[in-house]
């Protein structure tokens, strides 16, 4: 029987050694995805991001969880980072990992309890014994109207070799790669912090079918954390569509739901300052401090009146449409 410690406490582990895999050069592999446990820890702090988070968020720090319950039940919340490694999908000696802060709760207008975010990025081998990463991903508000999710090249982040600064919404925890990415979506995001988050080791979560860590409650219903653990961030049509843009950029990974979100944030008045960050239709903010400036003069240029005529444009529709129904009463 395998011994776990988890915040000092001892606990059993699920399985036996004699049913863990081991892989080629016969270390042990205990969520059986093909890395050994030490290839996968090690990647995992070699690229663990350095969290910014607020200092007045309602949840204080990502939670650490309690091991073996199957709901996930929050220990304390001190600044623990959950991680996953496994092979990328499709892609020769190269590793996803994902990085997860972990919350007790959400504190947005629709608020709740629990609340699974995260940060990814795809490395690959470099040389006989080195890696490096190609792309970062951070999720923000995923698989909603305000999916505000970006991705960008690792070297436009100085951060091929290490984890890179992602910047954390107060309360709503969406992730941003950078501050000022964190002001588009629909409005609700705020990135207010200074200090990177303090928190002790990446514990790794293994896989869905191989916990790792007395981390059952991976497969709970009570969030979104099974959804994230089970897909890949970098597929091959959202790579393709980066590649394509300026080294530097930062990329929005939903694009289509931009105009959308614009006129969400900022009403007929806001328009102009919601269509701020959007270059035609693929990219959002650029790194680098001395293009930033022009980056978003251009885009408002290009993309703020087409915005306004469009919400004008249905506000008018609307206001026909009222009139006409009203029209129709009256003559009852």
């Amino acid at each position: 029987m395998r011994f776990l410690l988890v915040s000092g406490l001892l606990v059993f582990g699920l399985t036996s050694l004699s049913a863990q895999a081991v892989v080629g050069d016969g270390s042990l592999d205990s969520d059986n995805d093909g890395l050994a446990d030490s290839l996968e820890q090690s990647l995992l702090e070699q690229f663990q991001p350095r969290f910014v988070i607020s200092d007045h968020d309602c949840s204080t720090k990502p939670a650490e969880f309690t091991p073996m319950l199957k709901k996930p039940v929050p220990v304390a919340d001190n600044g623990t980072i959950y991680g996953q490694a496994f092979p990328s999908p499709g892609k020769t000696d190269a590793v996803e990992l994902h990085y997860y802060d972990l919350w007790r709760k959400d504190c947005g207008q629709a608020g709740h309890d629990l609340d699974a975010e995260h940060v990814s990025v795809l490395v690959e081998r470099d040389g006989a014994d080195g890696w490096k990463a190609r792309y970062w991903y951070a999720a923000a508000h995923e698989d909603t109207m305000c999916d505000a999710s970006q991705i960008v090249r690792a070297k436009a982040l100085d951060a091929e070799t290490k984890g890179p600064e992602i910047w954390v919404s107060a309360g709503k925890h969406g992730a941003f790669l950078s501050r000022k990415a964190c002001r588009s979506g629909c409005g609700a995001d705020s990135c207010d912090g200074d200090d990177p988050l303090g928190s002790a080791r990446v514990v790794n979560l293994g896989e869905l079918a191989a916990p790792m860590n007395g981390a059952i409650w991976v497969e709970s219903l009570q969030w979104p954390l099974k959804q994230k653990m089970g897909r890949s961030d970098f597929e091959e049509p959202l790579i393709t569509r980066l590649d394509r843009l300026p080294a530097d950029e930062i990329a929005w990974a939903n694009p289509a739901k931009r105009p959308a979100q614009a006129v969400i944030l900022g009403g007929e008045e806001g328009l102009g300052g919601a269509a701020t960050g959007l270059r035609a239709t693929d990219s959002a903010l650029t790194t680098a401090d001395t293009n930033t400036s022009g980056a978003l003069d251009t885009a408002q240029r290009k993309t703020g009146n087409a915005l306004v005529k469009s919400y004008r444009g249905v506000k008018k529709a609307l206001k026909a449409a009222t009139g006409k129904s009203q029209g129709l009463e009256d003559q009852k």
